[in-house]
């Protein structure tokens, strides 16, 4: 098949959206599909599989901010004359964050009547709006932690944030945005003076802030494929918290798959990865990631509807104990895309 394969876009995620599609292009081809590569931002350039897009070191400092804005014409004709010479079977998403993972790429898609590998737009759009997502998983039973959305006319106003993050479960805290990914943004607040510059942070975003109460636990990331759930894999930074750099800079953090936890905990936390995977109406492939408490108690952070695919990322980490390599796991994720027809007319 001729698979499309969209990296880079205009996120802050940018970089590592690039790896992304570096990778997945080049195990595309070794599954036996003819894959092109195409950055949306960079109108016009195809790129072969072995062109490759990502700088060597994606990991050594998190991006600067990037507050997202309108798509203009010229990226738009773009992508459709991107689709138009290329006249892919399928194409295969790897826009991390933005209007690639928000829903408004995989509408275009559905437009023009071409399938995607990954979830449906109305999945897309609920699962990067962490507040609703939060909202689908409270109703569902999968574990939350407390939180509140600061709403864009309050971002300025430190003292109100300071005062609910006080009044509904204190400090420390975790301020992120309600929209993205890789870690950009986020803060953790440890006493009223860290608000203002946390808010600060997201606001370069050009979105609004999600207050969650602080969880202490172990970091687990679950898989799901095909609405299948994979082995989970423990994330464990050799310093520090999980952060941009200790994201994507190789021998930063250890990886345990299968994680080293109780069988009873790691049937608990796959049954609330697909409970979260089916509820927001995913397809293809997601990640779902966690928090496991020292009681064994646990809480969903996210859902991530276009996880990294990178060589350090956790989804072929997880294929690969499952007896998977990349090649296969890329097979798989292209049969679910064809598995309806998109509508037309």
């Amino acid at each position: 098949m001729k698979v499309l394969v969209l990296c880079g876009g205009e996120s802050a995620e940018r970089v590592v959206s690039w790896a992304s599609g570096d990778a997945v292009a080049l195990w595309l081809g070794e599954a036996g599909h003819e894959a092109t590569k195409y950055d949306p931002e960079a109108p016009g350039v195809l790129r072969s599989v072995h062109e490759r897009m990502a700088p060597d070191a994606i990991g050594v400092a998190a991006p600067l901010p990037v507050a997202h804005g309108e798509y203009d014409a010229t990226t738009l004709r773009g992508l459709l004359d991107a689709l138009d010479r290329v006249r892919p079977d399928v194409v295969f998403p790897m826009l991390h964050g933005g209007r690639g993972e928000d829903g408004t790429l995989q509408a275009i898609l559905d437009w023009v009547g071409i399938p995607y590998a990954g979830s449906k737009a109305l999945a897309c759009g609920l699962a990067m709006d962490k507040h609703h997502a939060r909202l689908v998983f409270k109703v569902h039973g999968v574990p939350i932690t407390d939180g509140f959305v600061v709403p864009f006319e309050h971002m300025a106003d430190s003292e109100y944030v300071r005062r609910r993050i006080s009044h509904n479960f204190g400090y420390p805290a975790v301020v992120k945005p309600q929209n993205g990914g890789s870690t950009v943004g986020l803060t953790k607040v440890y006493q009223p003076d860290d608000v203002a510059g946390a808010l600060a942070a997201v606001s370069a975003l050009g979105d609004q802030a999600l207050i969650e109460a602080h969880f202490t636990g172990r970091e687990i990331a679950a898989a799901v494929v095909a609405d299948e759930a994979y082995p989970l894999v423990e994330i464990k930074p050799k310093s520090g918290h999980y952060d941009y750099a200790n994201k994507y800079t190789s021998g930063r953090t250890d990886y345990v798959c299968p994680a080293e936890i109780s069988p009873a905990e790691s049937a608990r936390i796959q049954t609330a990865a697909l409970t979260a995977f089916r509820a927001l109406g995913c397809s293809g492939f997601s990640r779902v990631d966690f928090l496991l408490g020292a009681n064994g108690d646990f809480v969903c952070l996210e859902l991530n509807t276009l996880p990294g695919m990178t060589q350090n990322s956790l989804v072929p980490k997880a294929a690969r104990v499952k007896g998977e390599q990349p090649p296969e796991l890329m097979q798989k994720i292209l049969e679910c895309a064809l598995v309806s027809v998109p509508r037309t007319g």
